[in-house]
C-alpha cells in the first residue's frame, strides 16, 4: 500500500503524462494536416535536386523503357531514406500484388506529394 507521502507524487506524474500526451496529440494532428512542415528545409532542397535530377534521366532514356512497369520501377526504385524507402516498399508491394503499374505522369504527381 503507497503511503500518503506518496500520492501527491502519483497524481503530479499521472497529470504530466496527460500533458505530454495531448502535447504530442495536438503535435501529431498538426503534422497529418500539413505533412510538408514535418520535412526539413534542407532534406526539401535534396529532394528537389534529385528529382529533377531523376526526371530528366527518365526523360533522357525514355525509348530504353517498354511500359509502365519499367518506368515506375526504375524511379521507385531509386527512392532511399527511411521515409522515402518504406513508401517504396509499400508501393511496389501494391503494384505488385494488384498488377498495375502507374503511368509516368501518375507516378510523378503521387512522388511529388
Amino acid at each position: 500500500m503507497l503511503s500518503q507521502s506518496k500520492q501527491p507524487d502519483v497524481n503530479t506524474l499521472l497529470h504530466n503524462m496527460r500533458a505530454q500526451i495531448l502535447a504530442l496529440t495536438t503535435q501529431l494532428a498538426k503534422l497529418q494536416a500539413n505533412p510538408a512542415t514535418a520535412t526539413p528545409p534542407r532534406e526539401r532542397s535534396q529532394f528537389a535536386e534529385w528529382w529533377i535530377k531523376l526526371q530528366i534521366w527518365v526523360k533522357a532514356n525514355w525509348d530504353v523503357f517498354a511500359d509502365d512497369f519499367e518506368v515506375a520501377t526504375a524511379v521507385l526504385s531509386r527512392l532511399k531514406g527511411p521515409v522515402a524507402g518504406r513508401y517504396t516498399q509499400v508501393r511496389l508491394q501494391e503494384c505488385y500484388t494488384a498488377g498495375v503499374w502507374p503511368t509516368w505522369d501518375d507516378l510523378k504527381v503521387e512522388i511529388e506529394k
